[in-house]
């Protein structure tokens, strides 16, 4: 009995990343692709209740209808390391007020996970 724990935890884990990029695509195809540039990092608390584990966030400059700049938070934070190059431009989209990062599930191991439930097709 023990030997099947793991693999069925495993088989769980991989259904819910499958199941949560195919809900990530779903927003995003209903968004529009903007440009923006990133202008800096900044260490903050994450987003989990008593977690004082400090992240990683980059901070974009977006120019809106080529008359104005807004400096806004990605929400696409990263512990270990610092994904993009301070001046890098990149596509993100809005979703409600935050700002996500378009390509969030098209990298590593994400990017070999099925993007829909029906694989034959």
């Amino acid at each position: 009995m023990e030997i099947l724990v793991l693999p069925v935890f495993i088989l769980i884990f991989i259904l819910f990343l499958i199941h949560s990029k195919i809900k990530f695509l779903e927003l995003r195809d209903g968004s529009k692709k903007l440009k923006a540039t990133v202008v800096e990092y900044s260490k903050e608390r994450g987003s989990m209740r008593n977690d004082y584990t400090l992240l990683n966030y980059p901070y974009l400059r977006i120019l809106l209808d080529d008359a104005y700049y807004v400096k806004q938070k990605l929400r696409y934070a990263n512990n270990w390391n610092k994904p993009f190059e301070i001046g890098q431009e990149i596509d993100v989209f809005w979703l409600g007020s935050d700002l996500l990062y378009w390509d969030a599930y098209d990298t590593g191991f994400y990017n070999y996970l099925p993007s829909k439930w029906s694989f034959w097709t």
